[in-house]
């Protein structure tokens, strides 16, 4: 890929998060009643063997949380075949009573599937493609461990900690 085009994607990426954190993140980020959380992945597995796929895909993810149950974040992680990769969502988050079981639904904008695995999900234009995933997690005091479903091609298991 030209460098030009890097720079492009790169600006664009970017531009949509500045965009997004001035305008109604901002404004959310100073609510009294949400919280922080920061994850990183603990394990996570693919369904079906693909020499190239990594052992562990590192990550690490903000993510603001309101008491509504609406939420927006950001993270940074290297995918199943080793790119550095980008996405920023938005989401709601179901609690299953005072359990501390929830059920969550995030969808946003990924960018880093690049070159011969730019086909590897769909709708990919230029590397940047939508990224929908469902997850159940649970929460006990600060901590927040989560199942994070990659539809057919596997899951994620993350541990994160919450503060407000």
């Amino acid at each position: 890929m030209p460098v030009c085009r890097v720079a492009r994607a790169r600006n664009l990426a970017v531009g949509v998060t500045q965009f997004l954190l001035s305008t109604a993140g901002y404004a959310e980020a100073l609510r009294s009643d949400a919280e922080w959380v920061v994850a990183t992945n603990l394990y996570n597995v693919h369904y079906h063997y693909d020499s190239a796929h990594l052992r562990y895909s590192p990550l690490i993810g903000v993510e603001r949380r309101r008491d509504d149950g609406w939420l927006y974040g950001g993270t940074l992680f290297r995918n199943s075949f080793g790119q550095f990769c980008q996405l920023v969502y938005g989401g709601y988050l179901w609690n299953l009573g005072d359990t501390g079981i929830y059920g969550k639904l995030i969808g946003g904008v990924m960018h880093g599937y690049r070159g011969e695995y730019r086909n590897k999900v769909p709708l990919n234009y230029g590397g940047f493609s939508p990224g929908v995933l469902p997850s159940l997690g649970y929460r006990y005091g600060p901590v927040r461990i989560e199942t994070q479903f990659f539809w057919t091609n596997g899951l994620m298991i993350t541990g994160g900690w919450a503060f407000r």
